[in-house]
């Protein structure tokens, strides 16, 4: 279990980590960009190359081989497809300034779902309303919710997610746990903390949840899948 609490110290130093953490994010984005819908590409690219210098060689060619590449062709497209979908979705974020909390999730819910068939179940418990937000609380939780999702469907192999908002004394409590392969937290805070580029997504959400004043928690074993747990509070 790794637990991280935010206080006006670490406020800062999160101000200052959250710069490098966002500049390593958009190299990741390239990196994922270029691991896997251009590598996709290329492979659909070949396929179709070679299928042309075979007739360019005049070599016959039947009408299986013909069906065998135009399916590979597809199934490399269509992946490729999948993914963009997914960095689309993280470029193109919720209108934050006049949506409530709840929407911004639905909305993000429901691209999750349509780009990996995952069903998330969501619940909303404590007040009968999500009291309003200030601006920086939406986005971190919002942008926590993103990655922990991410994370289960592409790293964890979850099959299931679940997502649940708890509105009590003040504070709003929100939980994202899966059924995923789970693995082994690495120190998010003191001399060891990790700096490792596979970490990022782990250091993002730390640090966001920092620069609000709450606190973060993350719970995995390997085959146990994973839970995070974030609190931050109401300011209305």
């Amino acid at each position: 279990m790794e637990k991280v609490t935010g206080g006006t110290g670490e406020e800062q130093l999160a101000a200052s980590r959250i710069l490098a953490v966002t500049e390593e994010e958009l190299k990741r984005i390239i990196l994922d960009l270029h691991d896997g819908p251009v590598q996709q590409l290329f492979a659909a690219q070949a396929q179709m190359g070679s299928l042309q210098s075979r007739l360019n060689h005049g070599e016959a060619i039947p009408n299986d081989d013909y069906q065998l590449t135009f399916e590979r062709v597809s199934r490399l497209l269509e992946a490729s497809l999948a993914e963009i979908r997914q960095f689309l979705g993280t470029f193109r974020p919720p209108d934050f300034a006049s949506q409530s909390l709840v929407e911004m999730l639905h909305g993000l819910f429901m691209h999750h779902e349509l780009t990996t068939g995952v069903v998330i179940d969501f619940r909303v418990s404590g007040s009968q309303t999500v009291p309003r937000l200030p601006l920086p609380s939406k986005i971190t939780l919002y942008r926590i919710c993103q990655e922990a999702l991410s994370n289960a469907y592409r790293h964890a192999k979850a099959q299931r997610q679940q997502v649940s908002l708890h509105i009590s004394s003040g504070q709003i409590f929100l939980t994202v746990e899966d059924d995923g392969i789970g693995f082994e937290p690495p120190p998010l805070r003191g001399p060891q903390a990790t700096e490792r580029e596979e970490h990022i997504g782990l250091r993002g959400m730390r640090d966001r949840v920092d620069l609000i004043g709450g606190t973060f928690e993350l719970n995995s074993q390997p085959g146990q899948g994973t839970r995070i747990e974030v609190k931050v509070p109401i300011h209305e």
